[in-house]
């Protein structure tokens, strides 16, 4: 063979083994990013914002490499700005996505590379009361519900069911998966268990404050989580930043020395109420002592009353139960039905009852002669005339007495007859002085009793 010959059998042994080592470093670089000789089918998703994701960057699933991402470029849809993000994933890995996955955007590290990361719908557990034993049977498989616009959607299914009972109570422990594309539960939501109208269980999903969303729409694969840039993670902390800023002023408002001092005037005022609430419990506390002394002196009262009462009952049935005792109170009746007929008797005789009448009507004459004395004591006039009387008469009286004194002197016993008319007229006034003292004497007492 010619020296040319080997040269060029030399250059095509290199050119060869060139084009092979090229081959081998494309399909190991292939292999490293994600992408297989025989990927399955493309999968397409709409992002707003892709964080700076680039074309080949790797697809995980639960931090497993399963692909790559094969396009990613701007596109509108319903007039609405966006990132049309498209995907394969390795057949030769038979990963195929449970449904209603979460797709987001994650970073690896802090300045790390950006990948597609696949999240499968979580597990999750409610455990519902019910105060009876349903009408049916709630298995797995049954449906769970949430409330859109349109209407109740399914958006999941209960994939185990636990009963327990407690009494008259039943609690079920349910364990259900939310796999509609699209679907974002409330935070924190309520659930009820509820009959359709088929008579069929389904689990309800309603949220704490009213409202009502859109429902995802029919053609998504995923659930699609938007990734957030740091530019707006900065304007988050900034809004908390201020937010606390407010808050630390408020509470600087809050806390001047005017408050302060009210809140130590008022722990001062809080000690002073304790101490004298202590007093007050103190005080009703030897109330209640003395309180229940007397209760107790008073249950012990009571309790001897009962025994005196009880004791004097069994006397009374044994006074009542001896016979001497029944007969002398069947005499004793007798005379009183006997002294009641006689009575009777004796109120019907005519005599009596005339007697009666007279009785009655001489009481009420007494009566009538009481009324008019009584009214003839209090008649003022009458008194001051009797008073006047009574006066003039011991005027007249004196009067009289010293005329008769110095016709005494004048005569001076010459005329026996004249002076036996004077003594007797001396006398005689004596006397009507003596009847006019009794007579003011006796209407002093009259007037005192009436």
């Amino acid at each position: 063979m010619s020296t040319a010959n080997k040269q060029r059998a030399s250059t095509i042994k290199v050119g060869a083994l060139t084009l092979v080592s090229i081959l081998l470093l494309m399909i190991s670089l292939i292999w490293l990013r994600g992408r297989g000789l025989d990927s399955g089918e493309s999968r397409t998703e709409w992002f707003h914002d892709v964080n700076g994701m680039k074309e080949g960057a790797p697809v995980q699933m639960m931090g497993i490499r399963v692909g790559f991402v094969e396009e990613v470029k701007p596109d509108r849809r319903n007039g609405e700005y966006g990132v049309k993000v498209s995907f394969r994933l390795n057949k030769d890995l038979g990963v195929t996505p449970p449904k209603g996955s979460m797709l987001s955007i994650e970073q690896s590290g802090l300045i790390g590379e950006q990948f597609l990361e696949i999240t499968p719908p979580r597990l999750r557990d409610v455990t519902l009361t019910t105060f009876q034993e349903p009408a049916k049977a709630i298995q797995k498989g049954m449906p769970v519900k949430f409330l859109y616009e349109q209407g109740y959607k399914q958006v999941g299914i209960v994939e185990a069911v636990e009963q327990s009972r407690d009494g008259n109570l039943v609690r079920h422990r349910l364990s259900y998966r939310i796999n509609l594309p699209g679907a974002i539960m409330p935070e924190d939501p309520l659930f009820e268990l509820t009959l359709d109208k088929t008579g069929e269980y389904y689990l309800r999903v309603l949220p704490k404050e009213a409202y009502l969303a859109q429902a995802p729409p029919k053609n998504l694969q995923f659930t699609v989580e938007e990734p957030m840039r740091l530019k707006r993670f900065l304007e988050i902390q900034m809004d908390s930043a201020e937010a606390l800023k407010l808050t630390n002023e408020k509470i600087n408002e809050l806390l001047s020395d005017e408050t302060i001092d009210s809140l130590h005037s008022t722990v001062k005022n809080t000690e002073v109420l304790t101490a004298q609430a202590h007093e007050v419990m103190n005080t009703a506390n030897a109330l209640f002592q003395t309180t229940r002394q007397d209760l107790d002196r008073l249950v012990g009262v009571s309790e001897q009353l009962a025994q005196n009462v009880s004791e004097v009952s069994a006397n009374i049935n044994d006074i009542i139960g001896d016979p001497k005792l029944k007969g002398e109170m069947s005499s004793t009746i007798a005379s009183l039905r006997e002294s009641s007929n006689a009575m009777k008797e004796l109120l019907n005789d005519p005599a009596l009852k005339e007697t009666i009448y007279t009785t009655r009507d001489t009481s009420k004459n007494a009566n009538e002669l009481m009324l008019t004395l009584r009214k003839t004591a209090q008649d003022q006039d009458l008194q001051n005339r009797m008073e006047r009387i009574s006066i003039k008469l011991d005027t007249s009286l004196t009067k009289l007495d010293s005329v008769l004194g110095n016709v005494d002197e004048l005569t001076d016993g010459q005329d026996q007859n004249l002076k036996g008319i004077l003594e007797d007229t001396r006398e005689t006034a004596k006397n009507m002085k003596k009847l006019s003292a009794k007579f003011s004497g006796r209407f002093t007492l009259f007037k005192l009793l009436f």
